[in-house]
């Protein structure tokens, strides 16, 4: 079929938003080859060679090692044709605690993947890659001229502190930042920008972040690639299905309240601890005043001690 034909009939309004990990999941789950290509795209980012071959999606449940344990429940968890694991989230709220969420999801699989009798060294390496609606640093970490925060790709590993080698393959963290790829596109009209060398990598995020994306030409030069083509042509299917859809706008409803929830929460401690900073002030003034008027006393005392002594002096 034409791909204008096929680009004309897409109505980019009804097409779900793959940053909503529901929808992310029944799309990887249903094109394991796209997401592939999704994967490959963001090795070569990074310039990591690694092609993979075929994968296999697995249990997303990583199981408690304790009563008091929390479960962890992973968008899509996959294995390569090498046996390396690949965790892959998609984080659309809760930012500030994603550093240490990736890091406990990427060693329990890690633990699980060994066998009894396997040797350590042959253990695959696991791969932890989390898309999120925002920076996973503080904005307090940033420094002029290059701001951590607006950092697309970010990649982590175990690494040799002296020498700056990577100590073990163990180990890949990688950030990708939705938000601010979809405002370097939206600034340079152009997906060619800073941060996404590899132009598949740069041509699948645009897919992704759709929804932010204003210049949807942009979405269309993207679909000149055979698999970015397939994968948008997927998400209108996925997008047309009545039961999907249900799942989907549910989901989508609990991240508004829960979005919502989180703003109201964080408005209601700006306010208590604007408050609170405001009695602090209050009373560090009268602590002041009450110094003050101290002084004065401890003054007015000293001058009626020496007007004392004088007229002591004076009647000797």
């Amino acid at each position: 079929m034409d791909k204008k034909f096929i680009l004309a009939k897409i109505d980019y309004s009804l097409l779900m938003d793959l940053r909503v990990d529901y929808a992310f999941k029944i799309f990887a789950e249903g094109n394991p080859s796209l997401l592939i290509s999704l994967l490959n795209s963001i090795f070569a980012n990074k310039k990591i060679h690694r092609i993979i071959k075929s994968i296999s999606i697995k249990n997303p449940y990583l199981d408690k090692k304790s009563r008091e344990d929390k479960l962890s429940i992973l968008d899509v968890r996959a294995e390569l044709d090498d046996g390396t694991t690949i965790l892959i989230e998609l984080h659309m709220y809760g930012l500030g605690e994603l550093k240490a969420k990736t890091i406990r999801s990427w060693a329990r699989a890690y633990g699980e993947e060994l066998e009894a009798g396997q040797s350590y060294t042959a253990q695959p390496p696991t791969i932890t890659i989390a898309f999120t609606n925002g920076s996973v640093e503080p904005i307090e970490n940033s420094t002029s001229g290059n701001t951590k925060q607006d950092k697309i790709h970010k990649l982590c590993m175990i690494m040799d502190c002296e020498d700056l080698t990577v100590f073990t393959n163990a180990m890949e963290l990688h950030y990708i930042n939705m938000k601010a790829f979809a405002k370097a596109v939206n600034k340079a009209n152009s997906i060619s920008i800073e941060d996404t060398k590899e132009t598949m990598f740069a041509k699948w995020l645009s897919i992704i972040t759709e929804k932010e994306i204003s210049n949807k030409d942009i979405i269309e030069n993207a679909c000149s690639e055979e698999e970015i083509l397939m994968a948008v042509t997927a998400l209108q299917r996925q997008s047309e299905d009545k039961l999907i859809r249900q799942a989907y706008l549910r989901r989508q409803d609990e991240i508004y309240f829960y979005n919502k929830e989180r703003e109201e929460d964080r408005r209601r401690i700006e306010l208590i601890t604007e408050q609170a900073e405001q009695r602090i002030k209050q009373e560090r003034n009268m602590a002041e005043q009450e110094r003050n008027r101290a002084e004065q006393a401890e003054a007015e005392i000293e001058n009626l001690r020496q007007q004392i002594a004088a007229l002591q002096a004076n009647q000797k």
